[in-house]
């Protein structure tokens, strides 16, 4: 059975929806349908049924789930085994992050946390919090950055995967100013105002939905959407609505006065940033590079 079909079944496991999973895999539709029939086949049983308005699981599809990620899994980390046997991985470091935090913390967080000695050959992703997720599972990457908040349960399956809180940021909505320098929109109550709003696969997505069905929802009204922060970062400036950004990537367009506030603090939604490994053992040189992120958890 090839490796690729467990990758495919674990990808529409996770998004239910085949175009969705076609799209992550970077296949077409039709080609993707035809290898998930194909691994059906060998395992001798559907594994998820099928309607023409959704796709979900079967019992059998949910036993497998978990073996097929331990696969590969298992395969991502002994060919990591194998390079730092023969000496090619000593000081690589394989990191993944979401698309914000890239810009924003993570090059000096990992300048801070270990230097350029501690790090070496640094590889890294930047993408959703779905697609990172994915290259976790999958073993192509060591580590992961993300934003996370404990009220948006979910992500990675903490049996296979420690996670430690390495910083903070706030949700902050903003908006361009007029030309007196005021919100073009407030938040407030009884008024409804266009907003930027998140992609599905955005984990930013997932914290602000969370947070606001446990403490109210603004008034607001989706004007447009995109899976990145940095994509509703620059569509807030041209005016197109209020956007909850991260106050880490949007600190400097607030400090020259390209986004201003459109509410007080009580519509912040405060969010931890977490970096995610696997408890399985790690190559010599990550090893090191996690007891200087986190030393009590070795």
């Amino acid at each position: 059975m090839e490796l690729a079909l467990l990758e495919d079944f674990i990808a529409l496991a996770k998004a239910l929806n085949f175009s969705r999973a076609a799209d992550s895999r970077n296949t077409t539709q039709p080609a993707f349908s035809r290898r998930i029939r194909s691994l059906e086949e060998a395992i001798g049983t559907p594994l998820f049924h099928r309607t023409s308005r959704s796709v979900a699981l079967t019992p059998a599809g949910a036993a497998f789930l978990p073996r097929a990620v331990a696969l590969v899994r298992l395969m991502g980390e002994a060919r990591r085994e194998a390079l730092d046997a023969a000496g090619h991985a000593a000081t690589t470091l394989s990191l993944a992050a979401t698309h914000a935090l890239s810009f924003s913390f993570v090059p000096n967080w990992l300048m801070r946390v270990a230097g350029p000695a501690g790090i070496g050959t640094l590889n890294m992703v930047s993408d959703s919090k779905e697609r990172c997720e994915e290259l976790m599972l999958r073993g192509d990457v060591t580590f992961f950055v993300c934003h996370a908040s404990p009220a948006a349960p979910g992500g990675l399956p903490e049996r296979q995967f420690h996670h430690r809180v390495v910083g903070h940021d706030r949700l902050v909505p903003l908006v361009a100013p007029d030309a007196s320098g005021a919100p073009r929109w407030r938040l407030a109550p009884g008024e409804a105002v266009p907003a930027i709003a998140y992609g599905g696969a955005s984990g930013l997505s997932r914290i602000l939905e969370a947070h606001w069905s446990a403490h109210g929802r603004p008034e607001i009204v989706p004007n447009m959407s995109s899976l990145l922060a940095a994509t509703n970062l620059e569509l807030a400036k041209e005016g197109q609505g209020v956007a909850w950004l991260p106050l880490s990537l949007a600190e400097g367009d607030c400090a020259a006065g390209r986004l201003v506030r459109a509410g007080g603090a009580e519509f912040d939604v405060p969010v931890e940033i977490v970096v995610y490994r696997p408890r399985s053992r790690l190559s010599a040189h990550a090893e090191r590079f996690w007891e200087k992120v986190a030393p009590a958890d070795v």
